[in-house]
């Protein structure tokens, strides 16, 4: 046991025995076994006794175990409460019982003030323990949404070249340059994950609308497939609405990757409608398996989900009528009062 739990202990024993010694004390003057206070002279010393068995609870119900502080506390309060009959002259007993109650007050209001900062620390400590928690969990979607995709493309390029590339091709050169831009970009958001996790609550940002054509691209080059993005916007688009488009694209290009056989195009829809931001991913593949679709329906999409919904939109994820799979998600488009016209 530490010293803080040994202190602790320390200060229930003892704050048990001082209550009972004063109830004793009290119950041994009430028997005339000891003389009584009343023809005692008066002063402040007196109110010492109480005021220190207050604090005494106050102390148990601050920092001891709800059940230790209880009884400790219970034991002091009684001290307090009982203390005032020592210097009551005989009389009826409706005067004494209001006296003690009138002693009791001190006690228990040290008691409430007590609890309430126990209960105000131990909810600070929830809520610490609830933002470290939320703050992992972001970190570890950062790391999903954007070093997941960059490494999947890495990969990609690797087999592309080995596959139809040999010994000693011109474009091996092209193509280890390819591979080494997408592992610095993975090493980038590595970077700022680390930065996020010594600095505080900071998310890895990276892309929006307009970085869209140069993600495509790259995707497009990293393999066999065809994508294009289709555009029909009148708006400017808020920053954090597009970012959020942005990271929805590249968690759809992830899983075509990972999971679309056979897939030989994609497209990224971005269509303006009644102030709504409409993104539809759409690929030609095979249909996924069983376990292809719980990856895809995992830990990326319903990330994207519940940030979708946070923002006031939705996300749709399902096969295409005759071939192929479809991720809509639906944004608001402003955020704010400025809706700007593209020019």
């Amino acid at each position: 046991m530490d010293r803080r739990g040994v202190a602790a202990n320390a200060v229930v024993v003892g704050t048990a025995a001082a209550g009972s010694i004063s109830i004793m004390i009290t119950a041994l003057v009430r028997a005339g076994l000891l003389p009584s206070g009343a023809s005692e002279s008066g002063g402040p010393w007196r109110l010492a006794e109480p005021l220190v068995l207050a604090g005494l609870v106050f102390v148990v119900v601050r920092w001891a175990s709800p059940r230790t502080a209880v009884v400790s506390g219970s034991l002091a309060a009684a001290g307090s409460a009982l203390w005032v009959q020592r210097y009551l002259p005989d009389g009826p007993a409706l005067d004494a019982v209001f006296a003690s109650a009138v002693w009791l007050i001190p006690s228990l209001a040290a008691g409430t003030v007590g609890w309430y900062l126990c209960w105000a620390g131990a909810e600070r400590t929830r809520a610490i323990a609830l933002a470290r928690s939320e703050q992992r969990l972001r970190l570890a979607l950062d790391l999903h949404d954007f070093v997941a995709h960059d490494i999947s493309e890495i990969v990609a390029r690797a087999q592309a070249g080995a596959a139809v590339l040999p010994l000693g091709d011109p474009r091996v050169a092209e193509l280890l340059e390819q591979i080494e831009a997408a592992g610095l970009r993975a090493l980038e958001s590595m970077d700022q994950t680390v930065h996020a996790l010594d600095d505080g609550p900071v998310r890895i940002t990276r892309g929006g609308i307009d970085d869209l054509d140069e993600l495509v691209r790259r995707f497009a080059a990293a393999g066999d497939v065809k994508a294009v993005v289709e555009r029909r916007l009148t708006h400017d688009v808020d920053a954090t609405i597009g970012a959020e488009a942005y990271r929805a694209v590249v968690e759809a290009l992830t899983n075509v990757r990972r999971h679309a056989v056979g897939a030989t195009s994609v497209t990224v829809a971005l269509e303006e409608v009644a102030d709504r931001l409409l993104v539809s991913i759409a690929d030609d593949g095979a249909e996924r398996s069983g376990t292809a679709r719980r990856a895809a329906g995992g830990l990326g999409l319903a990330a994207m989900t519940d940030r979708a919904r946070q923002l006031g939109g939705s996300v749709e994820v399902g096969p295409r009528p005759l071939r192929g799979w479809q991720v809509t998600v639906d944004l608001p488009l402003f955020r704010n009062a400025d809706r700007g016209a593209i020019t």
